[in-house]
């Protein structure tokens, strides 16, 4: 029992301690900047004179970005998964910095919709390295912290808006402030190492693998799971995410602070989910988890946005902030473990980053669409957060328990030459 105990705990090893660090700051600054568009959205469509339905329309173009992380993601499949993390960490940071200054939507938009493509890289090159770093049994904890990080960087735009705000910078502020990574990232690149399972990969064989392997059998049916999957998790994740300040400032009437304090006390109290998803990942399993987070997350992001006082509206966002957060852990624990090293950034980047990311494109849209047949944002939100119902049969019906699954290195079977 207390070699059992001991093997539980979650202690990093000093391969792991060199590669943290900077895996954590690249979440970070991932969640700053996603979460900096999303709270920061009424006061950029003010400042830059959009309307309700450009503004949807104007997130969508963003949004088409990260399908273009396809093509870099899979790279990591081909030159590994160190340099496509770091680089895309230095060229995200310096769209960053480029937004702050931009003095138009089109150009806004431009700087963001690439920002977006390396921004989903760090996050998806990231999640395949801490899976491949970390055993089968501290797996859901290491991916939980990792999500994690990216959550409390989504605390900060909201704590930082007030300075930046009095400070007469705005929203632009915000942009100046998710360039960081640019002053730090060379020095913690010194210690940063290649994943052992791609070295052993590409010991064996020198080629990348195919354009469509992914897709091959024996893994044609998870490929396809797996994408619809991502696709209904973006329904839901992105639209509440998007348009909770848009919806509180234009149909609840509330002012900066309040957005400003809901939104950090949300993300800070709900970093909570983080932590118990992670660990009931390892505990009681993939399948079993997904159920209670996914269907709780639809539920109060429902309630979060038909709420109409102060205090409701803040609870339900809490407790949905929570569930709805594990989403991306839930998607990145099927899709990094039921692929093999040799063409999991390739599943990642089509599962996630092309099929998947095409629900973060469609989702703010259609709200933008839907606003007005059904009298408003909040109820646009409501009927989009429905999609995880589905997401929950899928992963019943279609996926296999992953707890106590080991990563494979190599294809199960010849899937036939690549093309």
């Amino acid at each position: 029992m207390a070699a059992e105990a001991e093997k539980a705990k979650f202690r990093l090893t000093t391969r792991q301690k060199q590669v943290f660090p900077l895996i954590m700051l690249g979440a970070f600054f991932e969640g700053f900047d996603f979460s900096t568009v999303n709270l920061a959205l009424p006061f950029i469509t003010r400042d830059l004179g959009i309307d309700t339905k450009s503004a949807g329309f104007m997130l969508s173009v963003i949004a088409v970005g990260t399908l273009l992380a396809f093509f870099v993601v899979r790279m990591g499949d081909r030159v590994g998964r160190k340099p496509v993390f770091l680089w895309s960490v230095v060229l995200y940071s310096a769209l960053s910095l480029a937004t702050a200054f931009t003095p138009n939507m089109p150009l806004f938009a431009l700087c963001q919709f690439i920002a977006r493509t390396f921004l989903v890289a760090v996050w998806a090159v990231g999640f395949i390295i801490i899976a491949e770093e970390f055993s089968v049994d501290l797996r859901g904890r290491a991916l939980g912290l990792f999500q994690a990080a990216a959550a409390i960087g989504a605390i900060f735009p909201a704590l930082c808006m007030p300075l930046t705000a009095n400070l007469g910078f705005g929203w632009r502020g915000l942009y100046v402030i998710g360039a960081f990574p640019l002053l730090v990232v060379f020095f913690l690149a010194r210690n940063f190492h290649e994943t052992e399972r791609f070295r052993k990969t590409r010991e064996t064989s020198a080629k990348g693998p195919g354009f469509f392997a992914a897709w091959k059998p024996p893994y044609t049916r998870y490929m396809a799971v797996v994408s619809l999957l991502w696709v209904l998790l973006y329904f839901c994740y992105i639209t509440g995410q998007n348009f909770f300040s848009y919806h509180a400032v234009n149909e609840l009437g509330w002012n900066e602070a309040r957005v400003g304090l809901t939104t950090a006390l949300a993300y800070t109290l709900g970093l909570t989910g983080y932590f118990v998803a992670g660990k009931l990942l390892d505990a009681i399993g993939r399948k079993p988890t997904a159920a209670i987070f996914l269907l709780g997350g639809s539920a109060f992001i429902i309630c979060a946005f038909q709420a109409v006082s102060f205090a409701l509206v803040a609870v339900f966002l809490i407790v949905a902030t929570f569930f709805i957060g594990v989403f991306t852990v839930i998607g990145a624990s099927f899709t990094n473990e039921l692929f093999p090293t040799a063409i999991r950034a390739n599943a990642t980047a089509w599962g996630n980053n092309i099929i998947g990311r095409l629900g973060q494109v469609a989702a703010p849209a259609m709200v933008g669409s839907l606003a007005v047949p059904l009298g408003g944002v909040a109820n646009a939100v409501s009927v989009m957060a429905l999609s995880p119902v589905l997401a929950v049969l899928l992963i019943l019906l279609f996926l296999p328990e992953t707890r106590h699954r080991e990563m494979q290195d190599f294809i199960e079977a010849d899937p036939g030459a690549g093309m």
